[in-house]
């Protein structure tokens, strides 16, 4: 009997050992998700961004300052960074979308097994993936989606440090938290409502409560304050600029702020629907979607995840409605990286059975139906002639650059004039130029009058902007020089747009 029992347990390791290693193997489907959605981005944009947020985000990175006038500066100096080794182009830039994006879906995936079995974790970040969230609202990189990498992995080590585990292990957790708080800190002061969500749900749950009081605690502290040190130090220095800026978008009555919330909160669950259903299809019987709602709405199914979960939520809501704030849904896209994992659990305690491996099949039709799709919108952007499908940037760029070698002889320094234009031209430069607003000069303080005087600037103009030519006239006392660039997209020449460029020439 005994050796009976001995094989059985034996086969049944056996099986759960040849499972975790098949849905291990799911592994790969994260990766090659950041390379579709690359592949994607390049297909229906025929820019990086027609709002200039992702070359904004890279032209105050080369500075490296330890903080910028709108926002803290975790951002820029990953895109600087980056581009310190890839290749000044549209797919480069993509690609550090979806690899911020693969970042933070494997701090899904970690945060899920600390709660639900390994074989069902990779779910967890799957499920997301699929979500407008971590797809096309995270291809704009800026600093809404830096926060995507840095959120799960704060959860992940908050986790770790208030579960069991040896004293070295709860050491290096809470380590590795005050350094990811401090960082998400850095991305965006949004940041806030996650460590406000995260000491909810330690003081809420009385096993976590007690970490609190702790060695540990000191350390994540000390880690934190010591990443954050610089960039306070910056903003005693320039009297809190960030803050101002954040300052802009609060105001109304509390009648509207709570109406924003409730709009904020309804664009949560449109963002959610597709991972929902995503979980759905990896389940074998029915009643799993109403177990899924049970576990938002029922604390007691699994209190732990259900205030990771939500925790964030609430306090969004408070914040928001007492600061009277003009909420963006898009400020949420990083708070949901608890949603999945609550829901796997839920369903596990329901024994319902799960089967990860149709995650393949599911993904290769989400796949081709993304690449189908965005092929279809930049063809027909370029058709239409639309201004994120036409716009020439870095066309402009190399006409500009041209212009600027003609008649100084020099490289290019100093680009200002109309934001996205010279913003491009700076990022298509290849890192050699630098950008000044000249809209908002405030936002580029590294500059000074002799910079200009000594090395020259070129200031490029749209030609429907008649501020900035007015401006760039005035200050480079030089005749225009007109220009009419275009792009050819999808085998089309696309019509031209009218620039107009302004030299001042470098001091001899």
């Amino acid at each position: 009997m005994s050796t009976q029992l001995s094989n059985l347990t034996s086969l049944a390791t056996a099986s759960d050992e040849r499972a975790v290693a098949r849905n291990a193997s799911l592994r790969w489907l994260l990766p090659f998700h950041a390379l579709v959605w690359t592949l994607a981005a390049w297909l229906a944009r025929g820019n990086l961004d027609i709002q200039g947020d992702m070359v904004e985000t890279y032209v105050w990175g080369i500075e490296w300052q330890a903080g910028y006038a709108k926002h803290p500066p975790l951002s820029s100096w990953v895109a600087a960074a980056w581009f310190s080794v890839f290749p000044h182009t549209d797919l480069a830039y993509f690609a550090l979308s979806a690899v911020n994006v693969l970042v933070g879906l494997t701090g899904i995936v970690a945060l899920a097994g600390c709660f639900v079995p390994r074989r069902l974790a990779i779910i967890a970040g799957l499920a997301m993936a699929v979500s407008p969230l971590y797809s096309n609202l995270a291809i704009k990189f800026n600093p809404n989606a830096i926060l995507l990498s840095v959120w799960p992995w704060t959860a992940y080590f908050f986790v770790r440090y208030v579960q069991p585990g040896s004293r070295l292990a709860r050491s290096r957790a809470a380590l590795g938290l005050g350094v990811c708080a401090a960082l998400a800190v850095l991305g965006k002061y949004f940041s806030i409502v996650l460590l406000l969500g995260l000491l909810l749900a330690l003081l809420v749950r009385p096993a976590w409560r007690a970490r609190l009081i702790s060695v540990d605690s000191l350390i994540a502290v000390a880690a934190g304050v010591a990443v954050l040190t610089p960039h306070v130090r910056w903003m005693m220095l320039n009297h809190f600029p960030t803050l101002e800026y954040a300052a802009q978008r609060t105001g109304g009555t509390l009648f509207a702020a709570v109406g924003r919330f409730g709009i904020y909160t309804l664009a949560q669950i449109g963002y959610l629907a597709l991972s929902f259903v995503f979980v759905l299809l990896m389940v074998r019987k029915s009643g799993a979607a109403r177990r899924m709602v049970q576990s938002v709405v029922r604390p007691s199914l699994h209190p732990d995840l259900w205030w990771l979960a939500l925790g964030p939520l609430f306090a969004v809501g408070v914040l928001s409605v007492i600061g009277k704030t003009q909420m963006a849904s898009v400020w949420g896209m990083a708070q949901w990286f608890a949603i999945v994992p609550l829901w796997l659990a839920a369903l596990e305690q329901g024994r319902f059975e799960i089967a990860p491996q149709r995650a393949v099949r599911v993904m290769v039709v989400y796949w081709a139906l993304v690449l189908a799709v965005s092929a279809v919108v930049g063809y027909t952007g370029a058709r239409r002639n639309t201004d994120d499908a036409a716009e020439p940037r870095a066309e402009l760029a190399t006409a500009a650059q041209t212009v600027w070698r003609e008649r100084t002889g020099q490289p290019l320094s100093i680009v200002a004039g109309s934001t996205h234009e010279a913003g491009s031209v700076v990022f298509y430069d290849g890192g050699r130029a630098r950008f000044w607003d000249l809209s908002w000069p405030a936002l580029t303080p590294w500059f000074t009058p002799a910079d200009f005087a000594r090395r020259g600037a070129l200031f490029v103009c749209r030609g429907d902007d008649p501020n900035c030519i007015a401006t760039a006239s005035t200050l480079s006392h030089a005749a225009p020089v007109a220009l009419r660039v275009s792009k050819n997209a999808w085998g089309r020449e696309l019509p031209a747009r009218a620039y107009q460029l302004f030299v001042l020439a470098p001091q001899s």
